[in-house]
């Protein structure tokens, strides 16, 4: 033990000896989770309103309108079930839901009868900002089924056919209502058809004649009621909860070229051959290096997390769990070390070699990209990334509140991969020597 400790304390020494090291382990992580956590603590734009979509009167109609919604780049649609719908927006994965209740359909073919087409809405009423644009969007999509409806004189003729039709069957309309109504419906119906036939003989003629009308403006294009949603939060408490698993990598990422770079040093210098002439043995000398590496990375990782708690107020409620995640990665890290250092030959080999295999980690891992803002495609390879086991590990100790059979997982993997790295880093290393 007595040599062990010898050759972590000469690790250690050497280590923090180089200035640019100790910045690029203790401070650009810092300075990278500062700058980061501001940018997604202060929010930003989306290319639409993420919202639930239900669709209960099953018509062309409502079909159409949620086609209509859809293609809105103010708007991003997903339909759902009634009960999934209300849920994705209690648990904040939607901003809102919106439900065409049965009945909708022949409310929003018909200007002259009936109700105005009704929506339910619901969303959270702490989003009053999200609550009035979507107010907007939807009662702009409303006022265009008016101007869609006199644009077409054919469509709009048909409407009024059908609401004569409606008008004279409704035996719970007030009398009043139904006479005035039945004589002036025809009317407009007799204009709209004259106004018809004379755009029509003008296009046949080459002349230009617009027609107009102002009944739509005295129309209500949609009724909006709202339902208030109480918002069950999960999620990371604040930005700074999401950028200091990613600053542990690139701490991690210091160490472990620090490292890899001080045994190449050794073995092209003549050390580890005056290391492996004195009365120790090979397993003792890379030992020794591990252990080295282990305390560094778990010093590195052990004061990220205090100032994540301390500075950047980042919830730890669980220290036990991470605890396990340190002692993992760590392990998971120091095995990733021991490889690189036995497959680099030079100094200048093993920097190119050892920093480009870390960075493609890192863009694959989550380290550069949040893990949950991934495209599909990056995060199916990101599971062949050692940085997204060693975030995802962080991140469910912290934020996701992993319970231990899940943290097991990303933990596991660590360790494997740490204990085979090591086996496989330890053989080349003394098939070489």
């Amino acid at each position: 033990m007595g040599l062990l400790s010898a050759m972590v304390k000469k690790d250690l020494k050497v280590l923090f000896r180089d200035k640019v090291t100790v910045f690029f382990t203790f401070g650009f992580p810092l300075l990278f989770a500062a700058f980061f956590g501001a940018i997604f603590s202060s929010g930003g734009g989306n290319s639409g309103m993420s919202v639930a979509v239900t669709d209960l009167d099953l018509t062309t109609e409502s079909a159409a309108f949620i086609q209509r919604m859809d293609d809105s780049s103010s708007l991003q649609v997903a339909a759902m079930p009634e009960n999934e719908a209300r849920e994705a927006t209690r648990k904040g994965k939607k901003v809102a839901y919106i439900i065409l209740p049965k009945g909708f359909g022949p409310a929003y073919a018909s200007l002259f009868s009936g109700g105005s087409p009704s929506l339910i809405v619901g969303v959270d009423p702490s989003r009053k900002a999200e609550a009035a644009m979507l107010e907007g969007v939807l009662m702009k999509m409303g006022v265009e089924r008016f101007q869609n409806a006199f644009s077409d004189t054919d469509s709009l003729l048909s409407m009024l056919d059908d609401t004569i039709l409606s008008v004279e069957s409704n035996d719970q309309m007030p009398a009043e209502w139904r006479s005035l109504l039945g004589e002036y419906l025809p009317q407009i119906k007799d204009l709209t058809a004259a106004e018809n036939q004379s755009q029509k003989d003008a296009e046949e003629s080459g002349n230009d004649v617009s027609t107009g009308t102002g009944i739509a403006d005295a129309m209500t294009p949609l009724k909006l009621d709202f339902e208030d949603v109480m918002i069950s939060r999960e999620g990371p408490k604040n930005g700074y909860a999401v950028t200091i698993p990613q600053a542990m990598y690139w701490a991690i990422l210091g160490v472990v070229m620090g490292f890899s770079v001080a045994l190449v040093q050794e073995k092209t210098m003549g050390t580890m051959t005056r290391l492996v002439a004195a009365p120790i043995s090979r397993m003792q000398i890379l030992g020794g290096k591990a252990l080295g590496c282990f305390f560094a990375l778990f010093l590195v990782m052990t004061v990220l997390f205090i100032f994540a708690r301390f500075v950047f107020e980042v919830p730890i409620d669980y220290p036990l769990k991470v605890l396990l995640a340190l002692l993992s990665v760590s392990i998971g890290f120091v095995g990733i070390m021991m490889f690189i250092a036995a497959v680099g030959k030079t100094q200048r080999g093993i920097s190119s070699l050892g920093w480009g295999i870390m960075m493609i980690f890192a863009m694959f891992g989550g380290a550069m990209i949040p893990l949950f803002a991934m495209p599909d495609w990056m995060k199916s390879l990101s599971d062949f990334s050692p940085a997204k086991w060693a975030i995802l590990s962080f991140e469910g100790a912290t934020w996701r509140n992993f319970s231990y059979p899940e943290l097991l997982l990303p933990c596991g993997i660590m360790l494997v991969l740490g204990v085979a790295c090591f086996l496989a880093g330890s053989r080349l290393i003394k098939l070489e020597n």
